[in-house]
């Protein structure tokens, strides 16, 4: 896989805001002084997730919109607020087909303006269902067509394997899930697929692995429906011969049902792994928020609706000899 020289990756939609938080080496987030004197406004959070990513190589940047939250109102106006120009988006990628994720993909398709490739597992489009003894909803991901994503301006890129999307970034496709406790996902998920009804395998789910040069794999898994550790042993299978660095998504690990053993299983696979940062936002859930502050405090970053994080190798100072030439020219 190659890398990128520099990659910023904006937080352009998540479930929190805190405007008390400071900013961090390497993070930038919207503090006091956006909220009290707001040039563009505030930013909004939701329960969704999206992310803006820019990889520069060689000095030419491609722009990449990863999932687009649940409704168009935050991905919209958190990007008038951090001042993108949506002109800039090369491509747009969607993790699978879940409201939470594709939900404002329409708004941001109407704000590019033109046709943009859209990257997507073809399964996404399958009906899809919850039924349990106490709820049913029925078809809850009707709103993405390919159909209305077409006129919306996507020109489709269905696709089941990893896909390069520019120098450092690629696509992870389908993502076994290598590691035994993660099999477990909350229950009473149901799609049809070639006219019959099936336990969901969610087989559409993807993440993106980013790779800098001189720091490693970052790993954007938004949801962690395969499981983050899952996620992040595919990711090294995809890179061979580059560290894990990093993951920023949502674990999957604050639905009701999911036990402290999990969480604290997940964590220790993360210690093991060697990851030197650990952002769990979205569907992580305060629990897993909190064992990974707790336990992985040097890794561990809160991030927040509007949060920026830049990644790039680190600058060594020149030697003495280098320093001292630079002088004499």
């Amino acid at each position: 896989m190659q890398s990128a020289d520099h990659v910023s990756i904006t937080v352009l939609v998540d479930n929190y805001i805190d405007m008390l938080m400071q900013n961090s080496p390497g993070i930038r987030r919207q503090g006091m002084a956006e909220h009290f004197l707001p040039r563009r406004g505030t930013p909004l959070a939701e329960n969704g997730i999206a992310f803006l990513i820019r990889a520069t190589t060689a000095g030419r940047t491609t722009t990449i919109l990863f999932d687009a939250g649940m409704s168009g109102i935050p991905i919209i106006h958190n990007a008038t607020v951090l001042g993108l120009d949506w002109d800039e988006i090369d491509q747009v990628v969607l993790s699978h087909g879940h409201p939470d994720h594709f939900g404002g993909i329409y708004a941001a398709l109407g704000a590019i303006g033109r046709r943009v490739p859209l990257v997507v597992h073809p399964s996404a489009f399958h009906p899809r269902s919850i039924r349990r003894p106490d709820l049913m909803i029925q078809y809850f991901n009707r709103g993405l067509t390919e159909r209305e994503l077409e006129e919306a301006g996507a020109a489709l890129v269905k696709v089941r394997e990893p896909l390069d999307l520019a120098p450092g970034v690629m696509t992870s496709g389908e993502i076994p899930i290598s590691v035994d406790f993660e099999h477990e996902v909350p229950a009473g998920r149901f799609s049809v697929r070639d006219g019959h009804v099936h336990a969901d395998p969610l087989e559409d789910y993807l993440t993106l692995v980013i790779n800098v040069t001189g720091v490693g794999l970052i790993v954007l898994d938004p949801c962690g429906h395969s499981g983050v550790l899952s996620s992040l042993d595919h990711a090294s299978s995809l890179a061979p011969d580059a560290p894990l660095h990093g993951v920023m998504g949502g674990f999957h690990l604050g639905h009701a049902g999911i036990t402290q053993q999990k969480i604290d299983r997940t964590v220790d696979g993360l210690i093991e792994r060697g990851l030197r940062l650990v952002s769990p936002m979205h569907c992580s859930g305060f629990r897993a928020q909190r064992a990974v502050a707790e336990r992985m405090p040097e890794a561990f970053a809160l991030m927040t609706a509007g949060a920026e994080v830049e990644i790039s190798a680190p600058v060594s100072p020149p030697s003495k000899g280098e320093s001292d030439t630079t002088q004499k020219k």
